[in-house]
């Protein structure tokens, strides 16, 4: 009898332990991705939960727009930046972007500000301007958080 079968035979073994190792190793790397994954969606839908803001107050002076937003919820918005503010004019909604043209939006304070200074924690209120272009009549404003959370009211002129 001849080594040949024997040889070939431990060769197709090792090589389907090979493959097995392989498919098993990309498997389980898949799995850990996807259970990772999961777990940073559960964490940001549990802070989108407990984020709320209203805004309180909106008011027209010197061609801009001021608005109140107050944080109502239990989770403090922490990059102000990230907020996105829009405007209807003219039943048309303009975004406003922030710090960034002519039509832009800025922060002018939290009041108080006392826990963490430059974060919107809860029970503060963000008081922001909204600088718009000439000829532009805001009759609505939209507030939106960065992970999506918003609030709107209709602009009382006085």
């Amino acid at each position: 009898m001849s080594a040949g079968p024997l040889v070939a035979s431990g060769v197709g073994i090792l090589l389907l332990v090979a493959t097995a190792y392989v498919l098993i190793g990309g498997t389980l790397a898949t799995t850990e991705v996807m259970v990772e994954a999961q777990s940073n969606l559960a964490t940001y839908q549990e802070a989108k939960m407990r984020t709320a803001i209203a805004i309180q107050n909106t008011t027209i002076a010197d061609g801009a727009l001021y608005v109140e937003v107050m944080n109502t919820g239990s989770e403090p918005v922490v990059d102000i930046a990230s907020i996105d503010v829009y405007i209807q004019s003219g039943g048309v909604p303009v975004y406003i972007p922030y710090r960034d043209g002519a039509n832009h939006w800025d922060r002018v304070g939290i009041a108080p500000d006392e826990v963490h200074p430059g974060e919107l924690d809860p029970g503060e209120t963000l008081n922001l301007s909204v600088t718009y272009e000439e000829g532009v009549d805001p009759t609505w404003v939209q507030v939106v958080t960065g992970n999506g959370v918003s609030s709107s009211a209709y602009i009382q002129v006085t």
